[in-house]
């Protein structure tokens, strides 16, 4: 990957970039992985007998859940950066 300075467009096109494909991947990665497993646990018998498993195994999904959404406001962030890119009100004095 390329080296830019952080203040530059170029740098906020290749991590928008970046993140746009590690979201792609990670969305292939749930669809393909972990869904089918969850399909097959998350019965009514699963949520019956709640205990010291089941509470690991939701703070784990719960990782699995704020991940993408970080990776997702990453993409956002850079793609608001590139879109108020040098339109600042602030004149020579300031």
């Amino acid at each position: 990957m390329f080296k830019f300075d952080k203040y530059t467009m170029p740098y906020h096109i290749t991590n928008m970039i970046f993140y746009i494909l590690t979201l792609a991947v990670i969305t292939l990665i749930y669809i393909f992985v972990f869904y089918p497993p969850l399909e097959d646990v998350a019965t009514q018998e699963f949520f019956s007998n709640f205990g010291l498993r089941e509470f690991g195994g939701t703070l784990f999904f719960l990782l699995l859940i704020i991940t993408p959404l970080l990776v997702l406001y990453g993409a956002i962030y850079h793609l608001y950066k590139i879109i108020t890119f040098n339109k600042s009100n602030k004149t020579v004095s300031e």
